[in-house]
C-alpha cells in the first residue's frame, strides 16, 4: 500500500462505478488522483469527500470524452503538470455501451459515439501523456478490458468491438514500451461488477449476486507495485 502513496494518477470515467471507488480508495492510501469525467456535480462530490477524507491533493478534470480531440488532451497534460508537474499512472476506464443490437441496425452516429469514448479518447490521452509517464519511475497504463473482447458476441455491436480495439491498443503499446521505457502496461477484465453500465446490458441480473467495485481495489493496486514490474503478464482477469 506503500507504494501507493504520493503517486500522480489519472482515472477517467472517475465520478462513477469502478472510477468512483479506485478515486475513493486510492486517496485514503496516500494517491494524488485527477478526477475526469464530464459530469461536474459528481466531480465535485467525489472531490469534497477526498479532502474530508484524506490529506492528498486531487485535481478535476471536466471532459466529455466523445468530444475528445488532441487539442484537448494536450490541454488535460498542461493542466496535470501546472498542479503536480509529473504523472505516475493512468487508468482507462471510462466507456459507454452504446446500445445492444444486431450490426444491421446499429446507428453510425452510435457506433462512433462509442469508439470515441472508448478508444480514441484512450489513444489521444496515452499519446499525449506518455513523454511525462516516461519520466515516472514506474509509469504505469492500465486498460479496462471486457469478456466481450476476447470473444465476438452477437449484439454487443460497438462495445464488443471497442473492446477488441482497446486490447490491440494495449498491446501495442506494450510492446513498444517494455524495452524502452519503465513503463508498464496492463490490460484488465474486472468481470461481473455491479455498475450501472452492468445493469443496463444485463436488465434481469441480480445485482446482489455481483461484487462491488470496492472489491477491484486490491488488484489496482498490484499493478503499482515493484513485483509487477518484474511481471511479463500484462492481461488480467478477475478471478473470483
Amino acid at each position: 500500500m506503500s507504494e501507493i502513496k504520493d503517486k500522480i494518477i489519472l482515472i477517467t470515467g472517475a465520478n462513477r462505478g469502478i472510477g468512483k471507488s479506485l478515486s475513493l480508495g486510492f486517496s485514503k492510501l496516500g494517491a494524488n488522483v485527477i478526477l475526469l469525467g464530464k459530469d461536474e456535480d459528481s466531480l465535485n462530490g467525489i472531490y469534497d469527500e477526498i479532502i474530508k477524507t484524506s490529506s492528498t491533493k486531487p485535481l478535476i478534470i471536466q471532459c466529455d470524452l466523445k468530444e475528445l480531440d488532441a487539442a484537448g488532451s494536450n490541454q488535460i497534460k498542461e493542466e496535470i503538470l501546472a498542479a503536480y508537474g509529473k504523472l505516475d499512472g493512468v487508468i482507462h476506464n471510462a466507456a459507454i455501451l452504446g446500445k445492444m443490437s444486431s450490426i444491421e441496425d446499429y446507428e453510425e452516429r452510435l457506433w462512433k459515439e462509442v469508439f470515441d469514448v472508448n478508444v480514441n479518447s484512450a489513444f489521444l490521452i496515452s499519446k499525449e501523456v506518455l513523454p511525462i509517464l516516461k519520466n515516472s519511475p514506474m509509469g504505469r497504463i492500465i486498460f479496462t478490458s471486457s469478456g466481450v473482447a476476447e470473444t465476438g458476441k452477437a449484439y454487443w455491436g460497438a462495445y464488443s468491438a471497442s473492446k477488441f480495439a482497446v486490447k490491440g491498443l494495449a498491446e501495442i503499446l506494450r510492446d513498444e514500451l517494455d524495452s524502452t521505457s519503465n513503463i508498464k502496461v496492463f490490460n484488465y477484465d474486472p468481470g461481473k461488477t455491479k455498475t450501472s453500465m452492468r445493469a443496463l446490458a444485463y436488465p434481469g441480473e441480480n445485482p446482489n449476486q455481483l461484487k462491488s467495485p470496492e472489491e477491484l481495489i486490491e488488484d489496482y493496486l498490484w499493478f503499482f507495485s515493484e513485483e509487477s514490474q518484474l511481471s511479463a503478464k500484462h492481461y488480467f482477469k478477475f478471478d473470483n
